[in-house]
């Protein structure tokens, strides 16, 4: 029996730091293991050549000129704000071509993970022109509310989004909600549209540790801050509890590691402030290894995502098995907040509608819980999170198209 054959169209994909690349990089790795033929076409320059990846340089992009460099200009700027890959998509549609036709007469899955948009525009185009099954992997939704709009936005990202719906075999969501809310609005499509979270590489071991006794707390934040993340109001109130003496400045330092939409921090009088304090700093963003490193060595970690209730960010599973406590500014009720409850992870959660004076009393609680000593996972997580069982449940969605 001739084994299976998928086409993953992933923009992002390793070597590049990109946490999106991260989950793509899982199905390619296990399902491989279970007898596919893969072919990855990525946007990732690749370190070493690999007959399996097509590396697919997105040239409007980087020449930033010509057609479909100034059509994604206009797109971003009046109708749909976020990475959108538009000229990339065609090159990435013509790789795929090449793919098919190395193997025609065989049945091959198109599987496309956005964002961003232009990998399912790929996908559509590749599906509709050979009859092959697709599969739309959502990481996040076109139609996201959170975070700043293009004036047509509430035009454009909803007829996106529903033409990628009715027009793919099979939709993965990766949350429960997001899945949900497609059903709620589209009952016809409840049988394609599935689950499959985010999760982590069993193999990817993380080697955890106690740290030395020491007065000053770090608590990192490791990863962008952008599209709603907005970490401001967890700075202000550290800010008003040194301010009141209820933490001292050589007690704490706050860490933000990776790029971040100037948006969604303080004034330039704030930052340099509490820099000339020293309790907080700012540093770019450094290679995955690195990231890990500085997340270990941390005393807690800072999730920051009170913009949605849908999503899940996947640095959440990095840093359950990390292990060091989090602190979470997240939404009530959310996604993330059901994940930290059954993780076995200490942790406590702030809320965009909590008082001053209750956010402060929490980063306080917060504080209590920084003993040094790594936290193990619980066994419901490991079990529901695992890439190699994701992957396994994937399979049979895919034969079953």
């Amino acid at each position: 029996m001739m084994q299976p054959a998928i086409l993953l169209i992933a923009y992002h994909f390793p070597p590049s730091n990109a946490v999106g690349g991260a989950r793509l990089f899982r199905f390619y790795k296990y399902l491989k293991r279970l007898g596919y033929d893969c072919r990855v076409v990525t946007a990732a320059r690749q370190e070493h050549q690999d007959p399996d990846i097509a590396y697919v340089p997105d040239t409007a992009r980087n020449r930033r000129e010509g057609f479909w460099w100034q059509a994604e200009r206009w797109m971003v700027r009046f109708a749909l704000h976020g990475d959108l890959a538009l000229g990339w998509s065609r090159e990435a549609s013509q790789a795929g071509q090449s793919f098919f036709a190395a193997h025609a007469g065989r049945r091959i899955a198109i599987l496309s993970s956005g964002p961003p948009l232009g990998t399912h525009l790929a996908a559509r185009r590749l599906a509709r022109q050979s009859g092959m099954p697709w599969i739309a992997d959502f990481r996040d939704p076109v139609n996201n509310t959170a975070g700043e709009r293009a004036p047509l936005q509430g035009i454009a990202a909803p007829f996106l989004e529903q033409r990628i719906l009715q027009r793919a075999d099979l939709v993965l969501a990766n949350t429960g909600p997001m899945r949900d809310r497609w059903v709620r609005a589209n009952p016809q499509l409840k049988p394609k549209i599935q689950v499959c979270w985010n999760g982590f590489d069993p193999e990817d071991v993380i080697q955890r540790y106690a740290l030395p006794a020491r007065e000053r707390k770090i608590l990192s934040h490791v990863g962008e801050l952008y599209g709603g993340r907005d970490i401001r109001p967890v700075l202000f109130a550290l800010q008003r509890l040194l301010a009141d003496g209820q933490l001292s400045n050589s007690s704490i330092q706050v860490r933000q590691i990776g790029n971040v939409d100037p948006a969604w921090l303080p004034t330039k009088d704030f930052l340099d402030n509490a820099a000339a304090q020293g309790w907080l700093e700012l540093k770019p963003e450094v290679p995955a290894a690195s990231a890990r490193s500085l997340a270990l060595e941390s005393d807690g970690l800072i999730l920051v995502q009170p913009h949605t209730n849908v999503q899940v960010p996947g640095k959440l599973f990095e840093y359950l098995r990390v292990g060091r406590p989090i602190l979470a500014f997240v939404l009530p009720d959310s996604p993330i907040e059901a994940i930290l409850e059954r993780s076995g992870i200490p942790h406590v959660c702030l809320y965009p509608n909590m008082t001053e004076a209750a956010m402060e009393a929490g980063i306080l609680n917060f504080l209590t819980l920084l003993s040094g000593q790594p936290s193990e996972p619980s066994a419901w997580f490991l079990e529901n999170f695992d890439a190699r069982l994701q992957t396994e449940a994937l399979d049979r969605l895919i034969r079953a198209i």
